[in-house]
């Protein structure tokens, strides 16, 4: 399976740190569109817009609509700048828990999808509480029963990313999460996430887990230990391309804005440059 997955759109139509979230995320869904048509799936893991209101989603369906994304059928998740109930109303198509929560299972040709609702009210940290957690053994313990992989999508970051900003906002329930992952990590294949605005790859738990930037506005990992600060700008806003099969995931961070700046040459029959070419 062929997976794009883009996080932190936060759509608004003023510019934020510099970058005008509208613009650019026209710009990632052209490039999608023309570079991954092809995709079986494209998932946008929460931070949808930047204040979580009527005009922020009502843009943001326009541009669904205008940039012809919505002929991908997106998967949109919700993060800390969303508001649940707004976006629902806006969106009332997205599936729900049985509590309310915004998120669901899909069983794909590659496994049993799992989408999770980190969102609460009035923080910007991620949380996961008791109902949440006990959907989520619910969903991997199905997968179990029917002998299926699992890929979990979420919006906050799943573990420490050793940036003090990011990691004070991360899961709150962060022990009791991982002790879900450890549980079942023999059927989780990989954690899909965003929030930090910055690139990541790593595992948790012993399970492989990766993050695009925003394609608003990315931030810099400051690894000084001073949680008060943020760094942006010079930075290129990308979203991943995500390849699943049987025996490995591979990822690639595709800088939308920057193609421009490449070269293409022909190669020789065997795939090498000749140094005519170069």
């Amino acid at each position: 399976m062929k997976i794009v997955h883009i996080s932190d759109t936060h759509i608004q139509d003023d510019p934020i740190m510099g970058s005008v979230p509208a613009d650019n995320f026209r710009a990632c869904v052209e490039h999608v569109l023309e570079h991954c048509s092809d995709a079986d799936m494209v998932v946008i893991s929460g931070d949808l817009a930047h204040h979580g209101t009527n005009a922020n989603y009502a843009f943001l369906s326009a541009l669904l609509q205008k940039t012809n994304l919505v002929s991908m059928n997106p998967r949109l998740m919700i993060g800390n700048h969303d508001n649940r109930e707004t976006f629902l109303s806006a969106f009332p198509q997205t599936p729900v828990d049985e509590n309310g929560f915004v998120q669901w299972v899909e069983e794909t040709p590659r496994g049993h999808f799992l989408f999770l609702d980190t969102n609460e009210p009035g923080t910007h940290a991620g949380h996961y509480c008791t109902k949440r957690q006990a959907w989520l053994r619910a969903a991997l313990e199905n997968a179990i029963r029917q002998g299926s992989d699992a890929y979990i999508f979420l919006h906050h970051n799943p573990m420490t990313v050793h940036v003090a900003n990011a990691d004070q906002i991360g899961i709150v329930q962060v022990d009791a999460f991982q002790d879900i992952l450890e549980d079942y990590k023999s059927v989780i294949r990989h954690i899909f996430f965003g929030h930090c605005h910055f690139s990541l790859s790593g595992s948790v738990c012993g399970i492989p887990l990766s993050a695009p930037r925003s394609t608003s506005h990315p931030n810099w990992p400051d690894f000084s230990g001073n949680k008060d600060r943020v760094g942006y700008g010079g930075m290129a806003q990308n979203y991943n391309v995500a390849f699943l099969d049987a025996r490995s995931t591979v990822i690639h961070s595709m800088d939308f804005l920057d193609e421009r700046k490449a070269t293409w040459v022909e190669t020789e029959a065997d795939g090498w440059l000749s140094e005519d070419n170069i």
